[in-house]
């Protein structure tokens, strides 16, 4: 725990120390409870901001990154290679296969009783609470519904004789609705501890981004809505974008309400989304409690949309519509960050509270398109890592990672070897708050404490990361080149593991993909995938049907980041050993999956063949 304070070389408790003159203090402590304020991304690449070789301009993060009491991680990952699965790690600590999150709109964050789960997750914002702490959410939920009142609410309409509900409505009890995460049911911030949230379902523009939710069924909005490179309409041929609403819920008042937005959102959704952390900011100073803040930006997700001003700043500079958006989007989130950072500042809380910030996933596929918008180039870059989003190699999942903590980080370092991951921000909570899980469960990070006090370098082995990956490895990742499609990412279909008998005939992921990986101390890396089939071949019914089984690699990723050189059979005995823990790993996961805890592996929502042919198979996730 933190909480002690050196003073003229001794260790003191807090109570000893406010006996002591101000000017012998190493740290004051005003406030022993730590701030959190934790911040992420959405479809962001590694190389996307300036120290990695982005196009947009961000100061914010730079400043960030060079603070006297911050960290960039360089080795910063994602709890998975597409979106709610990660949104899961952030909440829980834990690898979101262990709630059976696999992939998008398939599975809610267990709630007791709810979507077949026998008992519930606990979050982030449980925890806190039982420290005194105010909290609130805001941005891209995606782990569930936000309501589901059905029609005669303000959520929905009725179901048109076509039988079809216009993008972003969902059928929900008779209607089409606003408020559901595809299919999912109820699941949104309250039930995870939070008093406060401003969230949208899931995916959603990065300007005025419910907007489209008022044009239908009848015209409802003299606002226009702001479409960037997507003017023409998209896919629609409308002027607006796909209906994504944002909803309001608070359980501090005497009756806990959830509604949607009566108006549309500001053009710039990061500062719509900090003005509500400005609010909570606010009342931890007039109720003198210390606050948790979880902000999930919807940039850079499709439909991407910067501000006209942030657009003209790029178009200046020779860049395509499509492009100026991108990187303004990016420009956005950096000063999004930068405004969180100077608003603790100025409410003089900055030097005891956490400030971090990361991405959900690597870059979109090129070309991409979703959300009822056309295929454009994704601007995105991996700073030359492997795959992309959907990829569980390292362009796919190491993502942005900076960690700003006065109370323990002393000096400013990049730290180009340690490997952090996004389930290490709740056990780092813990450690710091002094809380035990209160059900005794798994945790799949480990604390960054005592990383922070340099009690330790290099990673232990017994919390290696672990990250599992739904799609085949390579499976959207395709590139357009003048016009022709290739894709260079898929499972190869030989390997020096599969050559050499160490592939279990029978193995399969608790992840119920077709990727993993499994990263040990503060160099090498696991990657495994399921060798890659077309048409018949992929049906195991099909007599043309060949099992293409799976090969696993292993990697250092200190000299070959780019994850070139298999040394499996140059390390093989390294390598088994760290497989045979893998699977001891994944024995675990099975058992929290099981009805000895939360009991989710029995209720699915959508078949992997309903997302894969889903619209949001491309772009949604």
């Amino acid at each position: 725990m933190w909480l002690t304070t050196t003073v003229c070389g001794g260790t003191f408790p807090p109570a000893v120390v406010v006996m002591l003159t101000i000017t012998q203090l190493t740290i004051t402590v005003a406030n022993p409870l730590p701030n959190f304020v934790f911040m992420m991304a959405d479809d962001m690449g590694y190389g996307d901001w300036s120290r990695t070789g982005g196009l947009a301009d961000t100061p914010e993060l730079e400043k960030m990154s060079n603070a006297p009491g911050a960290v960039w991680f360089q080795r910063g990952y994602a709890g998975n290679p597409i979106c709610s699965p990660t949104r899961a790690s952030v909440m829980t600590g834990r690898t979101p296969a262990r709630t059976c999150i696999y992939a998008v709109e398939q599975h809610i964050l267990c709630v007791s009783g709810v979507g077949g789960c026998a008992q519930g997750e606990y979050g982030l914002a449980n925890a806190t609470r039982e420290k005194g702490y105010i909290s609130g959410f805001y941005g891209k939920w995606h782990l569930g519904s936000l309501s589901d009142r059905g029609v005669g609410s303000p959520d929905c309409y009725p179901i048109p004789a076509n039988g079809r509900c216009i993008m972003g409505y969902w059928k929900k009890n008779g209607g089409c609705c606003y408020g559901i995460d595809a299919q999912l049911d109820l699941s949104h911030p309250l039930n995870f501890g939070f008093d406060e949230f401003v969230a949208t379902p899931e995916c959603a523009a990065s300007a005025t981004t419910n907007c489209g939710c008022f044009f239908y069924p009848t015209p409802h909005n003299n606002t226009p809505c702001e479409l960037g490179h997507y003017h023409n309409g998209g896919t629609t041929g409308v002027p607006y974008l796909e209906c994504m609403q944002y909803y309001v819920g608070n359980q501090s008042t005497p009756t806990t309400t959830i509604e949607p937005l009566t108006f549309v959102s500001g053009l710039n959704d990061e500062d719509y989304l900090i003005d509500h952390f400005e609010g909570l900011l606010r009342q931890s100073e007039q109720l003198k409690k210390p606050f948790l803040a979880v902000i999930f930006f919807h940039g850079v997700h499709i439909p991407y949309v910067a501000t006209p001003a942030t657009r003209a700043k790029y178009a200046a500079r020779g860049m395509d519509e499509n492009e100026q958006d991108y990187w303004g989007t990016i420009e956005q989130i950096d000063g999004a960050v930068g405004r969180v950072r100077r608003l603790l500042a100025a409410a003089g809380v900055a030097d005891h509270t956490w400030v971090s910030i990361t991405a959900d996933n690597g870059p979109e596929v090129n070309p991409a398109g979703g959300q009822g918008t056309g295929n454009f180039a994704n601007p995105g870059r991996t700073d030359g890592l492997r795959g992309r989003k959907r990829d569980a190699t390292e362009g796919g999942t190491r993502e942005i990672s900076i960690v700003e903590f006065p109370p323990l980080i002393k000096r400013n370092r990049v730290e180009a070897q340690y490997p952090t991951i996004t389930m290490d921000y709740m056990a780092t909570l813990l450690d710091l708050l002094d809380l035990p899980h209160p059900m005794g469960r798994a945790l799949d990070g480990a604390s960054l404490v005592p990383f922070f006090n340099g009690d330790v370098t290099e990673r232990p082995v017994e919390a290696g990361i672990g990250i599992h990956g739904s799609f085949p490895y390579g499976d959207t990742n395709h590139v357009v080149v003048n016009g022709t499609s290739t894709n260079p990412y898929r499972c190869p279909v030989t390997s020096a593991s599969a050559r050499l008998g160490d592939v279990p005939s029978n193995f399969t992921s608790a992840g119920h993909g077709s990727q993993f990986s499994w990263a040990e101390g503060n160099h090498l890396k696991l990657f495994g995938c399921k060798g890659y089939c077309t048409g018949k071949n992929c049906n195991s019914t099909s007599p043309g049907f060949k099992n293409p089984g799976w090969h696993f690699f292993l990697y250092n990723l200190t000299s070959d980041r780019a994850e070139t050189t298999d040394l499996w059979e140059q390390q093989r005995t390294t390598a088994q050993a760290m497989f045979s823990r893998f699977q001891e790993w994944q024995a675990s996961i099975v058992h929290s999956q099981g009805p000895e805890e939360l009991g989710c592996n029995a209720h699915w929502t959508f078949s992997r063949d309903d997302v894969r042919n889903h619209d949001y198979y491309y772009g949604g996730n």
